[in-house]
């Protein structure tokens, strides 16, 4: 289930070479691979969307995590799926140019970093 870094940034290298519009995902992936927070964040992919989590599960895992989902439409969707009622998870879409600064924002707003 979980997948390292290099392993989600090569999968988004692929999709892109396929011809999925799918750079800003890529460039998000390489953006947290380089960044100080690899090292304390866990992740898999699920079709085009990034999952991730504080600490390393396993398949089956149904407890919290953020989803990460491109909308082609140069916006990324960020996700909270921290209970099975949609409504009530916290959800915020940016252009995709802004997706690691509000990726950093979901840190320092639920502490995941201290």
């Amino acid at each position: 289930m979980i997948v390292s870094w290099p392993q989600i940034i090569q999968r988004y290298q692929e999709r892109v070479k396929s011809g999925a519009d799918l750079k800003a995902m890529l460039h998000l992936a390489e953006d947290i691979e380089h960044s100080h927070y690899h090292h304390g964040l866990f992740a898999w992919t699920s079709i085009d969307d990034l999952c991730v989590v504080q600490t390393r599960v396993e398949y089956p895992y149904d407890g919290p995590y953020l989803r990460i989902s491109p909308q082609f439409n140069r916006t990324i969707d960020f996700r909270s799926v921290d209970t099975f009622f949609r409504a009530k998870q916290w959800q915020q879409t940016v252009q995709e140019y802004d997706a690691f600064a509000r990726l950093e924002k979901f840190f320092e707003q639920l502490n995941w970093f201290g």
